[in-house]
């Protein structure tokens, strides 16, 4: 089936709720590039009522899982108390069809009928300076959840210790792998011994911002979506999109709101871990085109992280020339990077410090969202095949009184949560501090 248009959605919503009256449907807001490169589509229906329902459908069984996997986490997300507490909205899913079995409504697709939340999406590397600063405060807000809802729902957590140490691992497994030039492994290695960027604590992480995740309303953020790869992690992880979307003013932008939120809690050296995660996730991009043996890719993101390495030798070139200067100058105030320095703020930190050039951060050449794998179906599902049943959302999911007459149960089956446990480190095929099973690995990471 393809989704040549709204009215089809519309009449897959029809199928999968009879009681849900169509009476009208125009384009989604909300469709990130990733579920576009699934072929997923979004549509807003309304009913004889009034009332508008957000309908996402799509087939094929990548674009299955993650419609899956959504689901699950919106109704993990549903259960939990701390984001009933956000300014925004998440997603509230009314009725989900899993598209299998001979007797599906909506033959053979995958469909969710979702409240509706107003608002619109943009591509992040065009967000005025007002809707940074909204992303900065909500970012923040989410990172001041407590991560005790993901850990009973059995998603990923990671520590400090467990995050640091993986990295080193991996690290070590590129430079014996060959693939990556020896100028990235080094600096990504005197990065991670940097003193205090350890000094955090690891906290609920939305797991990586794509175009359409983000709903504005005009004042704020109205709405954040797909939070399929949410977890315990490095707060650094939903911060590394800036460097790769947004240019310094709109940086500054995002943290300074980000800052307030955090007050005390913010680590002065994330936005240098940020950087990293941005530098590794092309690395993996390239790693993992390699495993696939896919040609194109392979050329594509070897020439990224050539240039990544060319950027990062002549970085060190000049960081070497201004780090002697300050020493000489100065030799009982080392250089240190932190927030204020990377903000350009003055008067914030060390004044010995040095700032960083406006234009050293790497970047790739096309502008992308770095973005955590999606969680692991064995983080959510003990069998792929199955799904949450009608007992589960019978005792968890609250309808309001606009919602369907019709059946608005679900779909059978079960759930069965799986301990995600951490390994200690990764393949080079695999990806650092994510919950992404590497090739070659016997075990969750």
């Amino acid at each position: 089936m393809t989704f040549s248009s709204n009215y089809t959605l519309a009449a897959l919503a029809s199928a999968a709720a009879p009681g849900l009256a169509v009476a009208g449907v125009r384009d989604g807001n909300e469709v990130s590039s990733s579920d576009a490169a699934l072929g997923i589509r979004c549509a807003v229906i309304q009913d004889t009522a009034g009332r508008l329902y957000d309908v996402v459908a799509g087939e094929g069984d990548k674009a299955k899982r993650r419609i899956r996997n959504r689901v699950a986490t919106a109704r993990t997300l549903a259960r939990a108390k701390d984001p009933a507490g956000l300014s925004f909205a998440v997603e509230r899913v009314y009725k989900y069809v899993t598209g299998e079995g001979d007797d599906n409504p909506t033959d053979g697709a995958a469909l969710i009928i979702m409240q509706h939340r107003e608002g619109y999406a943009k591509p992040m590397e065009l967000l005025t300076l007002d809707e940074c600063s909204s992303v900065g405060t909500a970012i923040g807000a989410v990172h001041r959840m407590r991560g005790t809802f993901l850990v009973d729902e059995a998603y990923p957590a990671y520590t400090t210790r467990q995050i640091h140490d993986q990295l080193v691992a991996w690290i070590e497994r590129l430079k014996h792998a060959g693939h990556v030039p020896a100028e990235i492994t080094s600096s990504w290695a005197r990065v991670i011994a940097t003193e205090g960027l350890w000094s955090f604590v690891t906290c609920p992480v939305h797991g990586g911002f794509d175009d359409g995740d983000v709903l504005f309303d005009g004042t704020g953020v109205s709405a954040i979506y797909n939070w399929q790869s949410m977890q315990v992690n490095d707060p650094a992880r939903d911060l590394a999109w800036i460097f790769g979307k947004l240019d310094e003013p709109h940086r500054n932008a995002v943290m300074a709101a980000y800052g307030r939120m955090m007050g005390s809690k913010l680590d002065d050296l994330i936005m240098l871990r940020a950087n990293l995660w941005l530098q590794m996730e092309q690395v993996g991009d390239f790693i993992s085109a390699i495993d696939r043996a896919d040609n194109q890719k392979i050329i594509q993101f070897k020439a990224q992280v050539e240039h990544l390495a060319h950027q990062l030798i002549m970085m060190g070139a000049s960081a070497t020339d201004e780090t002697a200067a300050v020493a000489k100058s100065d030799p009982e105030h080392p250089s240190t990077i932190t927030v204020g320095t990377l903000l350009g703020e003055t008067g914030v930190g060390d004044p010995h410090r040095r700032p960083v050039p406006a234009d050293s951060e790497v970047r790739p050449r096309v502008p992308r969202v770095p973005t955590m794998p999606d969680v692991p179906v064995a983080n959510v599902f003990n069998d792929p095949t199955e799904v949450v049943g009608a007992a589960t959302e019978a005792a968890t999911e609250v309808l309001p009184a606009q919602s369907f007459t019709a059946d608005h149960t679900g779909i059978t089956g079960k759930v069965t949560k799986v301990s995600a446990k951490v390994a200690g480190g990764h393949e080079a095929s695999g990806r650092p501090g994510t919950g992404e099973h590497p090739k070659t690995s016997g075990g969750n990471a």
